[in-house]
């Protein structure tokens, strides 16, 4: 399908760079410095017929994906992600700019190179909304040509099916409050690091209504790059990550009944999608500390899945407030001081995460975990739950969920 606003997209894309683009030299190959020096330039002329341009930035992507990809993620130097947001934005114009016909599939293509920009980049000091505004900007221009939507997809409820396995496992039930005051929370149980559950406090959330229709998320971020989950436990061999658009994620994982387990899990959808951070509200609770000193901004992710998605019993080095938005997702939590009876995985990368199934325990095996001590909740719509920094938790979606979650210290 032929986009036929080439004319009005260009400028108003060009217009996002509200300051000078300014590239990295530092951690930077001279051979690659130079052409991406070129390749901006490029960006900037109002006439541009070589198509050697398209195939010199993509070169330059490529070599610093590569950097991205080289270590641990922590290693990586900001100028190398700063590049890349540099890049992908030069590409996306060079993309529009194309002599070649622009259509609406090229579009889609071009917001694709944006948000992976989004995924691995890292805000520019003197542009720190560029990709975010391209992104949003494309999504809308989408949308006129067309949209996906799907009719009559309701959230039902059915996690009464499981109230009877649920009552019957033997736990502490997580107490439960109506809007405490933020002096209850902060003396009662985020002092003395003692798990809650909060509830009427998400009321005044846009994504308490918003949400519950896909079709909304579809016409806000059906065509954006999300990372999915595949696989059932992040534990498992087979467990796998991916890339695809969010309507694929939904069509094929959220809504399937195939059984092919997806999860957008722990993603920091908000930093990269601003029309769903409108959407939600960061706790009040969120204000408590047990170190002012080093208190900061609440990391927020999304966790968006099917009935049945599970995250295995394990721990987190912050404080999180679960927030779900809708659906229901039943709760097992253990204190850090039971970290012995739980047979944390030895191996650095999954040290958070307990080897043991605390549904289905194998006490031969893990003799130990007897003597831990379970607490268990029922987290429903429009409630959060407040999990202290390191206790264990194991977390299964009775129905399809949406959650957030903020971690803070």
């Amino acid at each position: 399908m032929t986009y036929h606003n080439k004319n009005e997209i260009i400028p108003q894309i060009l217009s996002f760079a509200k300051n000078p683009l300014n590239i990295r030299e530092e951690n930077f190959n001279c051979h690659f410095l130079h052409t991406l020096k070129i390749c901006l330039e490029a960006q900037s002329r109002e006439n541009l017929e070589n198509q050697d341009y398209l195939f010199q930035i993509d070169a330059i992507l490529d070599y610093i994906h590569e950097e991205l990809n080289t270590g641990h993620w922590s290693t990586v130097p900001l100028t190398m992600r700063e590049n890349f947001t540099v890049s992908s934005y030069i590409k996306a114009v060079l993309m529009l700019k194309n002599p070649n016909e622009l259509t609406v599939d090229s579009l889609e293509h071009c917001l694709k190179v944006i948000d992976l920009g989004l995924l691995l980049g890292a805000p520019l000091e003197e542009n720190p909304e560029l990709l975010m505004e391209c992104a949003k900007y494309l999504q809308k221009e989408i949308n006129k040509y067309h949209r996906d939507t799907l009719i009559n997809v309701e959230n039902k409820t059915q996690y009464e099916d499981h109230l009877h396995y649920y009552s019957n496992i033997d736990a502490i039930e997580i107490e439960a409050l109506i809007i405490p005051s933020i002096e209850t929370f902060n003396n009662k149980f985020f002092q003395l690091q003692i798990p809650v559950i909060l509830k009427g406090c998400m009321d005044h959330w846009p994504a308490s209504k918003k949400w519950l229709d896909v079709n909304y998320l579809l016409e806000v971020a059906g065509n954006r790059t999300v990372p999915v989950e595949l696989g059932s436990l992040y534990t498992d061999e087979q467990w796998s990550q991916k890339l695809m658009t969010l309507k694929d994620f939904i069509k094929n994982h959220y809504l399937s009944e195939s059984g092919n387990t997806g999860y957008l899990a722990q993603h920091n959808l908000f930093d990269q999608i601003s029309e769903l951070r409108e959407d939600i509200r960061i706790p009040e609770y969120c204000c408590c500390s047990l170190n002012f000193e080093e208190a900061m901004e609440p990391d927020i992710n999304a966790w968006l899945g099917p009935k049945g998605t599970v995250s295995p019993l394990h721990q987190d080095p912050k404080n999180n407030v679960l927030a779900q938005v809708y659906g229901t997702k039943q709760i097992l939590l253990y204190s850090p001081e039971d970290t012995q009876f739980l047979y944390p995985h030895g191996e650095t990368m999954l040290s958070n995460t307990s080897q043991v199934d605390p549904l289905n325990p194998n006490y031969i095996k893990y003799p130990e975990f007897k003597k831990a001590t379970m607490f268990k909740g029922l987290l429903k719509s429009g409630e959060m739950l407040f999990i202290p920094l390191k206790w264990w938790h194991h977390v299964t979606a009775l129905e399809k969920s949406f959650s957030v979650s903020f971690w803070w210290q």
